[in-house]
């Protein structure tokens, strides 16, 4: 039949019975036409097959008594002690900025609308910025100058190291007591010495950040000292009384930094001392090149201590590289989930015969948001289960959670002739899906689930399509920003936000 007739008809209907005025009539003669598509009509009234769940069972609802006492545990204000260690470390300026920046910001809004992170990839948010992160950083790249290395002895090493901390020495020291004789001018000029020192404020206050420039201001004087007229000459006590002054506040910034923190500041810095190592300036203008071997003679003779924060776990350094990939440590590492979900063996036929090999499907995971998928091969079993295991934790990604229990909506995904669908369940529903699903479901931290594999179980299949299904979630949220609308989840807007 015909789209078009059912409409005819129905719009020849209303118009007669409007003519004849029998409104009753049409709208019984409404309910009974055809509709104008396919789909079957939606129930009145759809039943849930879940009971109801009160917020006071699952604790959503936060008393003002547990509200203050997390604002206290996580948002305390300043001690008195906090307070005098802030003074002697900003001036009053930044004080009063740091203090503005507190009042502006709201601790409830903390604790409502925001989450405070303890995962180990976490941000460290109090940087001193002297170490690169490989997460954040990236090495800069410097021009520089290649020439020959020299291979030294052990001997004339040990000479060239001795003579260049006496060098550092010397030059921190002589900077440090020419800072502490540009401060003594400077008190001496505010007090009686205006007249008798030519230098102004500024110039004292460059000398004091860069001693070097000692060195042009003698220059200049030798210079200026031959074509000065006579009135510019000292007397024999205003010299005598200048020197005194000078050398009275010179004793007194002498005391200061044998006596003050700043005792240690005539010693080379770290930067300075691995100049030459590895990371150091120096490799900028070498030829040498880490990737051309070991040098003849010394191969066998440095070893690479082990980590000490690793408490001797990691003699042998099989988790060095996946710390320094990740950032984390030797115990947050040994803290991941992981568990090995396939495992199959594999033959390869060759010219000298069938090598067979074992291939090791391996997921890790946090437990909070975070899971990782490795695949690895080897002739070794035992190999093969850890190098999966290791490349799943550098592997790990964050996955979204709605409530940080379950995923959002339905996510389905196909991996080959194996499909994969999960649905999203209420709390307290638990896992219902297949062994392999149930163990990613638990390593990501995900607690109320469903899962249907309505066509192929391959094992390996069966684990790709599952995280390419938890990876792929749709985001409600991008889906209102790209429409302009703006969305509003019920549970967090009613119970205030803490709903797990």
């Amino acid at each position: 039949m015909s789209v078009a007739r059912p409409a005819r008809s129905l719009l020849r209907t209303c118009v007669a019975s409007a003519r004849t005025a029998q409104t009753v009539g049409c709208q019984h003669q409404q309910q009974h036409q055809h509709q104008f598509h396919t789909s079957a009509p939606r129930p009145s009234k759809r039943r849930s097959r879940f009971r109801n769940v009160k917020a006071e069972d699952l604790g959503l609802l936060n008393s003002p008594e547990k509200l203050a006492k997390y604002r206290q545990d996580k948002f305390a204000d300043y001690t008195k002690e906090e307070l005098e260690a802030l003074k002697s470390k900003y001036t009053p300026e930044q004080i009063e900025a740091i203090k503005a920046g507190e009042e502006a910001i709201d601790p409830n809004d903390l604790i409502f609308q925001g989450r405070l992170r303890d995962d180990p990839y976490r941000p460290q948010y109090i940087e001193d910025y002297t170490v690169l992160d490989p997460r954040y950083d990236v090495k800069p790249e410097l021009d520089g100058t290649p020439f020959e290395p020299q291979w030294l002895n052990p001997s004339d090493w040990a000479d060239k190291y001795g003579s260049k901390l006496t060098d550092l020495t010397d030059k921190k020291t002589s900077e440090q007591l020419t800072r502490s004789m540009v401060r003594a001018l400077r008190r001496v000029k505010e007090s009686n010495g205006a007249e008798l020192i030519d230098l102004t404020e500024e110039e004292l206050v460059d000398l004091e950040k860069d001693p070097e420039l000692l060195k042009k201001y003698l220059v200049e004087e030798d210079a200026e000292a031959k074509s000065d007229d006579d009135s510019a000459i000292l007397t024999k006590e205003q010299v005598m009384k200048l020197d005194k002054a000078i050398d009275e506040e010179w004793k007194k910034e002498l005391s200061k930094i044998s006596e003050g923190p700043d005792s240690g500041e005539g010693e080379p810095s770290n930067l300075e001392l691995i100049e030459d190592g590895p990371a150091g300036t120096i490799r900028l203008h070498t030829a040498e090149a880490v990737e051309l071997g070991k040098v003849p003679g010394v191969e066998g003779l440095y070893k690479s201590a082990a980590d000490p924060e690793d408490e001797g776990q990691d003699d042998d350094g099989r988790y060095q590289e996946i710390k320094r990939l990740t950032g984390m440590s030797l115990r947050d590492i040994q803290s991941i989930y992981r568990k090995v979900l396939v495992q199959r063996w594999v033959t390869n036929q060759t010219r000298l015969g069938k090598v067979r090999s074992t291939s090791i499907v391996a997921i890790a995971g946090n437990g909070n948001g975070r899971l990782g998928l490795g695949i690895a091969k080897s002739t070794e079993a035992g190999l093969a289960a850890e190098t999966a295991q290791l490349l799943a934790i550098r592997n790990m990604k964050p996955i979204r959670r709605y409530e940080n229990r379950t995923i959002y909506g339905n996510a389905k995904a196909k991996v080959s002739g194996t499909v994969v669908e999960l649905f999203a369940r209420p709390p307290g529903f638990g896992l219902r899906c297949p062994h392999r699903i149930f163990e990613m479901c638990r390593a990501s931290g995900i607690h109320d689930i469903a899962a249907r594999m309505p066509r192929s179980k391959n094992p390996m299949n069966s684990v790709k399509a599952a995280y390419d299904a938890l990876m792929n979630q749709v985001d409600p949220e991008e889906i209102a920003i790209g429409r302009g609308k703006k969305m509003v989840d019920v549970r967090k807007v009613y119970y205030g936000g803490n709903v797990y």
